[in-house]
């Protein structure tokens, strides 16, 4: 399951980075791949030969012949696809059909298509509606799972809670501690049922084939998870990114020139930045237990205490965006807001990338959120300076 999850990303990656690079866009522009990036970005088209697109807000309609890579917090798409599809979002909803794959990577996401390929989706919530047809093999893996669907062959169901009230053609696996088989399901095939207690299965539900029911601590992904294993290193580092992320499109809306000032330091000193976010991460604390012995400054100590961990996310946030701009605008030339969330986006990846290899990993996101958050803290004082002496 994680390996197709790292086929769609590797897919969603290469996208990403389609976008910018110059040597290559020539040959895309060649194959007449369409390309929009923005803050918000509108797509109505009948005749496209593939699409990557990302912004904060993507929707796309239409037809394309080739493969389709989106990216963005929010990503609608309502449209008939000839080959493969990869999105990468906070907040997802697919409709239409597709010919090929269809890889998601989403916070939520809702599905309503017919789909002659594979699905494989990871994310906190998926709802695969009632029109929904999958032909080839389905692998959800995510927090709730509510099915509607009909899949047609093998199909895998990863989660916490599993709602499943549609069709399976072949056999099905159950991986949760509650599974609830409701009503007018119909299964032709054998069902594989691991979980902590008993499943719910409704009379109404039709079950063909043999039902077996396992110990969920039988199943070698949940030994890895408790072990440390590969799932339990990615779902965190996907949960990090994602709330840089939103912190980050935050800060890129409500303060803009906050953001393209953290940046500039984080490009011009990144050294001086780093020692000023490590001297802050040491006092801040220090100067709060100070602050709480006296009466007046205990409330400030307190809120200072309290927005440390804020602070920080932003500053992982700017090292992103600093990373985005290192890789793609070296000239510090103006950038258009849409540009700048995908830069964070980029960024965001890379540094998660960085963050999975052993023992150096983590030792790089340390040092990479130490300089944004002085960066972010640079950018602060000399705005705060610039006021005092106006």
């Amino acid at each position: 399951m994680l390996g197709k999850v790292g086929i769609g990303l590797a897919g969603v990656l290469a996208g990403i980075l389609m976008l910018s690079p110059p040597a290559t866009r020539g040959a895309v522009a060649a194959e007449g791949e369409l390309r929009r990036i923005g803050a918000h970005v509108e797509i109505v088209d009948d005749e496209m030969t593939g699409l990557i697109a990302g912004g904060a807000e993507v929707s796309v309609k239409g037809r394309s012949s080739g493969r389709v890579v989106l990216v963005g917090a929010d990503v609608a798409l309502d449209a008939s696809l000839a080959d493969s599809l990869y999105v990468l979002a906070a907040d997802a909803r697919i409709s239409g059909t597709a010919k090929g794959t269809v890889e998601v990577v989403a916070g939520r996401m809702t599905v309503d298509s017919a789909i002659d390929g594979d699905l494989t989706a990871i994310g906190s919530r998926i709802v695969i509606e009632k029109g929904t047809k999958i032909g080839g093999v389905t692998s959800l893996t995510c927090a709730a799972i509510t099915f509607a669907g009909e899949a047609i062959g093998p199909a895998t169901f990863e989660a916490s809670d599993i709602e499943f009230s549609g069709s399976a053609k072949g056999p099905v696996r159950f991986e949760a501690p509650h599974v609830h088989i409701a009503d007018g399901a119909v299964i032709d095939g054998d069902v594989e049922i691991y979980t902590v207690s008993d499943p719910t299965i409704d009379p109404g539900a039709k079950i063909a084939g043999h039902v077996n029911r396992h110990s969920l601590s039988e199943i070698s992904a949940a030994r890895a998870l408790a072990e440390g294993g590969p799932v339990a290193r990615l779902l965190p580092g996907l949960f990090l990114l994602g709330s840089a992320l939103m912190a980050g499109l935050m800060f890129l809306w409500l303060g803009r020139g906050g953001a393209e000032g953290a940046i500039d330091e984080l490009i011009d000193s990144p050294a001086s930045s780093g020692l000023w976010g490590l001297a802050a991460l040491v006092l801040l604390p220090i100067a709060a237990v100070v602050l709480g012995l006296t009466i007046i400054g205990a409330p400030v100590g307190a809120l200072a205490m309290l927005s440390l961990p804020l602070l920080l996310l932003l500053g992982y946030a700017c090292a992103g965006l600093g990373v985005g701009e290192w890789f793609f605008n070296r000239l510090g030339e103006p950038r258009s807001a849409g540009v700048r969330a995908l830069h964070l986006i980029i960024g965001l990846v890379c540094l998660g990338a960085l963050g999975l290899v052993p023992w150096v990993g983590p030792a790089v996101l340390v040092v990479a959120t130490l300089c944004g958050f002085g960066a972010l803290l640079r950018t602060l004082h000399d705005r705060m300076r610039a006021a005092g002496t106006a």
